[in-house]
């Protein structure tokens, strides 16, 4: 079996409760964080998976190591700092579990993280590299996202990106667009929202000719998310739509991030890796029915309310699809 190293934030995620009587609303702590929230989909999932990054030394990252651990993620490769904060996000939820953020940065760890900070151990053949791009908005940090898509990529591991664009995160006055175009054309798997993939075709000229930019480089797979309707896939031999599991939603915070962990726990456990994970992206029915299951980690996700608790147990996944099969 390989294994998944995510590498990027672990943050706190205020996530937003109703309260009686008009009261303002309560916020509850939960961990989170887009590439952590992947390992940990893929851990419970039954997939190894590490987590790697920058945690502060402070109380709230000394709750999302433990957090990291008690979902069962490597955590060797996380680096404590005393010098920077633990990034915190205040969650808003709507009547329809549709969220919006509200950053609080200063001095975030994630971004303390140095190409330095890596292990030999976090790249090789036998490994899924996945990374975002939050980890692009500041210079250095920019630099150590490259460096690591490029480790990976000389030591044979086959790299997986999800945009997960939050553009109050870029400074003032910057264009994401080239930062996040130099990640997108070293990868191999790309998760895009449909948002996201607008936003992309704004400088492009359109939808098909960010998918065909892609195709041109190094992607092998891009997958489309949109909510609750149907996900879009395209390969260079073929492309197609899978429809999305209908449920009603509670807290979509984690959804993208438990859809993407279904689909590379599966890739991860493959008993072939390299060249093997190749012929598997190649099967047009396998490929379907891994993204039936990623679509039904997702749906799970979306009805519980946090990130990491919100992940689901392979044999719940498994449940949701006999009952709908």
């Amino acid at each position: 079996m390989a294994r998944l190293v995510s590498f990027g934030e672990a943050l706190i995620d205020f996530v937003s409760e109703p309260q009686a009587n008009g009261a303002p609303p309560a916020f509850r702590q939960h961990a989170g964080g887009a590439p952590a929230n992947v390992a940990v989909a893929v851990s419970r999932l039954g997939g190894q998976a590490s987590f790697v990054g920058g945690l502060a030394s402070d109380p709230f990252g000394d709750f999302l190591l433990e957090s990291l651990n008690r979902a069962g993620v490597g955590t060797a490769g996380v680096v404590r700092t005393p010098c920077a904060r633990t990034a915190l996000a205040f969650v808003f939820l709507d009547d329809a579990g549709e969220r919006s953020f509200r950053f609080y940065l200063d001095s975030p760890a994630h971004l303390a993280f140095r190409p330095e900070d890596f292990r030999e151990t976090d790249f090789g053949p036998d490994i899924v590299f996945h990374a975002g791009s939050n980890t692009l908005t500041d210079p250095a940090s920019a630099i150590t996202t490259l460096h690591a898509l490029d480790q990976a990529r000389q030591k044979g591991s086959m790299l997986s990106f999800d945009l997960n664009l939050r553009l109050p995160l870029w400074p003032a006055g910057c264009d994401p667009r080239d930062p996040v175009w130099q990640a997108l054309r070293r990868v191999h798997l790309v998760k895009l929202s449909r948002e996201e993939l607008d936003w992309l075709a704004q400088a492009e000229g359109g939808g098909r000719l960010v998918i065909q930019r892609l195709l041109d480089g190094e992607a092998r797979l891009i997958v489309v998310t949109d909510g609750p309707r149907p996900l879009s896939y395209f390969t260079h031999e073929y492309e197609g739509e899978i429809p999305a599991w209908p449920v009603v939603a509670r807290d979509s915070t984690a959804a993208g991030d438990a859809f993407w962990g279904g689909f590379l726990c599966e890739l991860v456990r493959q008993e072939n890796p390299g060249t093997g994970r190749e012929v598997w992206l190649s099967e047009r029915g396998r490929l379907e029915q891994t993204l039936r299951f990623a679509a039904a980690s997702g749906a799970l996700a979306v009805t519980r309310q946090g990130a990491f608790e919100a992940m689901p147990h392979r044999r719940e996944v498994e449940d949701f699809l006999e009952k709908r099969a």
